[in-house]
């Protein structure tokens, strides 16, 4: 029996919601998780600034999250004035946003929220340690969109990834992005002499170290300088593993694929999968010529949700939807708008 979405993400403390885009369904999912488990004491935050009555990018309204009473809700202190549920305050944090320092507090009665909660790894990572400190026992993350969602992917247990008509009006665009980027978050882990040089790369400067086949250090660099393409192809027919704290972006990828034919000898090891930046060609490209990509800290994707209708009112048939976005993915998939969230699962074949 296919499970619901609700059952997939019990047995997980933290949750992150992310998406491909803006207003691709992440709080239509939230409010769905939401008050589905009444007898735990669940707890909500979120990267940057969501919950407001209009998008602050896009000008179009959009949903507000809706919080049971006893849930925890960690948001900006500016914010609290704008959230119609009466509350108690637990705590402070000492994480402060444009809106205010991010305090925590229980719901004493049912209403809307909006929430802002820190943006980097560190804080987050604090803040779920004070949630749970404070009774949550599920805590839901309503993450960025794509790029942008590395803190909530690295602090959670689990993610579910949102994607639909907003991040594009083709359904075969729609399709092979978002086949893309959860292959990306599902990248296998990379442990050999990984930990052990991470410590030892600093982000912007010289991001990206080689290790040989024995993980000596072969080479170091800066991943936005031309030099590191360089420094990599150089290694050509040596096993190398080139390890990055930040960005693998696709101008390295592109040099990279320019110089060099056969790159059977290259592994490609990031932080984790948002920190590849590469576009679906470069990822078919790499794969062609044999090299593999790997990630430090693997991403525990549990389900991809689908949204077929816009903030400007386009429509695509969700069935539709739905059905090719699961065709691609070995992840069941969901729809947003579909009363309880029915799922469709196709695994497709995992090739080595």
């Amino acid at each position: 029996m296919e499970r619901s979405l609700s059952e997939l993400v019990e047995g997980y403390s933290c949750v992150a919601i992310i998406g491909m885009e803006k207003n691709a369904g992440k709080t239509t999912v939230l409010n769905h998780l939401l008050g589905r488990r009444p007898s735990l004491v669940q707890a909500i935050t979120s990267i940057g600034y969501d919950g407001e009555d209009t998008d602050q990018v896009t000008g179009t309204d959009k949903p507000s999250i809706y919080v049971g009473c006893g849930t925890l809700v960690a948001t900006a202190s500016g914010l609290l004035g704008q959230c119609d549920f009466t509350r108690e305050l637990l705590g402070f944090t000492d994480f402060h946003t444009p809106m205010g320092e991010v305090v925590i507090v229980r719901a004493l009665s049912d209403g809307f929220a909006q929430i802002a909660g820190p943006s980097t790894t560190v804080q987050m990572t604090a803040l779920i340690e004070m949630l749970k400190a404070a009774g949550a026992a599920q805590i839901f993350i309503d993450g960025a969109a794509a790029r942008k969602s590395t803190a909530a992917i690295s602090s959670s247990d689990a993610c579910i990834l949102a994607t639909g008509i907003a991040f594009s009006p083709g359904i075969n665009d729609i399709v092979e992005q978002t086949r893309h980027y959860a292959d990306l978050l599902m990248l296998p882990g990379f442990t050999d002499d990984a930990y052990r040089c991470s410590g030892r790369i600093s982000e912007g400067l010289n991001d990206c170290i080689l290790l040989d086949d024995q993980g000596n250090v072969a080479g170091q660099a800066c991943s936005f300088e031309d030099s590191c393409a360089d420094l990599i192809v150089g290694r050509s027919g040596k096993a190398t593993s080139a390890i990055f704290k930040g960005a693998v972006t696709q101008r390295l990828i592109q040099r990279i694929l320019d110089k060099s034919r056969q790159l059977g000898w290259l592994r490609l090891v990031a932080e984790d999968g948002t920190r590849f930046l590469l576009t679906s060609a470069q990822a078919k490209e790499l794969k062609v010529r044999g090299a593999a990509l790997y990630v430090m800290n693997p991403v525990n994707l549990l389900a991809v949700t689908v949204n077929p209708v816009s903030p400007g009112g386009l429509r695509l048939d969700g069935h539709e939807l739905q059905r090719r976005v699961a065709g691609g993915l070995n992840v069941p998939v969901f729809d947003v708008l579909a009363a309880n969230l029915p799922q469709i699962s196709q695994t497709r074949p995992v090739h080595a």
